[in-house]
């Protein structure tokens, strides 16, 4: 039997520890939210109803996503990854595209987003990422743009992703999978990428 590595997260009071499951689960549907697609041209027409204000855009016209939905696309033009980018991490929206880490925040806001994705899908093209390549988010509420200063192969426990997970002075993306990204099963490792927010605006939490 294959075991399948997922990239899970879970806070403890010492760190944000990275992890694989040996099996997959059964799922609940009633209790386990299930991706639920948006087709680019929704995405558009969302996008179209905010009114932005500058480079800023009021939190208050911001319709934010449910566990389980699917609210924009992860585009890194110079790998040709391209997948479609779901607020959560269970098992179920992995199988879909990325996902995003509910305690991370939205694009747009201060602070570090965090995204996950099965190295045996998309994600394992991060691998070729560089330095200076361009990411791409494009959200239901605007478009973002990252510049990549680093990648990382990290242990899952690393510190550094929990000390960038609480920072709020600027933007920033974390995109990560399980490493090697050729490797089927148990690993304790992660190759993280590290970007940072170069174009997109802001979220104002206070209108």
């Amino acid at each position: 039997m294959y075991i399948i590595g997922r990239p899970v997260i879970q806070f403890t009071t010492s760190s944000l520890r990275l992890f694989l499951l040996s099996d997959i689960p059964k799922y609940e549907k009633k209790t386990q939210p299930s991706a639920k697609g948006m087709s680019t041209s929704e995405l558009e027409e969302k996008r179209k109803t905010i009114e932005l204000e500058g480079e800023n855009i009021p939190s208050s016209k911001i319709d934010y996503p449910r566990s389980g939905y699917q609210y924009g696309q992860v585009d890194v033009a110079s790998v040709n990854l391209n997948v479609p980018l779901y607020y959560g991490d269970s098992d179920d929206i992995l199988r879909e595209g990325a996902g995003q880490y509910m305690g991370s925040v939205y694009p747009g806001e201060h602070g570090t987003t965090l995204i996950g994705g099965h190295n045996s899908s998309e994600f394992g093209k991060l691998s070729a990422v560089k330095i200076t390549d361009k990411i791409n988010i494009s959200t239901s509420y605007g478009e973002y743009v990252y510049q990549v200063y680093e990648t990382k192969i990290l242990d899952k426990n690393a510190k550094l992703i929990s000390q960038l997970l609480v920072q709020k002075q600027q933007g920033k993306l974390i995109l990560y999978t399980c490493y090697p990204v050729d490797s089927i099963g148990m690993t304790d490792q992660r190759l993280f990428i590290l970007g940072d927010l170069i174009k997109g605006p802001m979220i104002q939490p206070d209108k």
